[in-house]
């Protein structure tokens, strides 16, 4: 009798607990998938630094988004062997607060940036949605670069970063898919920029407005960010 008093507790701790272990599998999962597409999205920013000219612009715009000199970028990439992709990391990981020294020295252990990242629990959902928004700001980078007849001079200049230079052993880290799918945007952005007066607007009009002018850059690009 006594004991089928606690029968109903027990059947609502169980619920609880499952409900509870649901909730953690489904935390987990969300986790995971947040990763995999921001991985997914850096990859794609490490791709598009396939030459000298790709890689100048992708420099620039990441040290725009992270508030870098493109030099400084460059260096760093040097002292830690990491792709744009993975450096993208690492600065958002010194936004959250940790110390780029500190990912230098644990990246000196054998740990790779993804594993520190997750060690640091790392907001993978943040991290992907800004990857997002460089790769598009990246698109729109090389479409102006191509579109404005003086883009070279908006780029850093030589005495200060080398495109040529800029060069580690972990830009092939990527597939030749990814690789393939990157060349094909950045033509794609090239070409449209280079057609004549492809959404230009008059010299008076672009000069007063500079970078902040919204160029009507046509269609969407057959590859667009995931």
């Amino acid at each position: 009798m006594r004991a089928d008093r606690f029968k109903p507790l027990a059947k609502i701790s169980l619920a609880s607990l499952l409900i509870a272990c649901g909730i953690l599998a489904f935390g987990t999962d969300q986790k995971k998938s947040d990763q995999q597409k921001a991985e997914k999205r850096l990859r794609r920013i490490s791709a598009m630094a396939f030459d000298g000219t790709a890689r100048a612009i992708v420099n620039q715009t990441m040290a725009e988004a992270v508030h870098a000199k493109p030099v400084e970028l460059m260096r760093q990439r040097y002292a830690m062997n990491l792709s744009y992709g993975s450096l993208f990391i690492a600065h958002q990981m010194t936004a959250a607060g940790v110390q780029m020294l500190d990912i230098a020295l644990e990246l000196e252990t054998g740990k790779d940036i993804v594993q520190i990242a997750n060690e640091r629990n790392a907001d993978w959902k943040q991290i992907a949605e800004s990857a997002k928004q460089l790769n598009e700001k990246i698109e729109d980078n090389v479409y102006r670069h191509f579109l404005h007849l003086t883009a070279s001079k908006s780029l850093a200049p030589p005495d200060k970063y080398d495109p040529d230079k800029d060069i580690v052993r972990a830009d092939l880290d990527f597939s030749p898919e990814e690789f393939a799918s990157a060349r094909a945007d950045y033509n794609f952005w090239r070409d449209r920029g280079s057609a004549p007066r492809s959404g230009r607007l008059d010299t008076q009009t672009e000069n007063a407005l500079g970078q902040s002018a919204d160029i009507y850059k046509g269609g969407e690009h057959p590859h667009p960010v995931p």
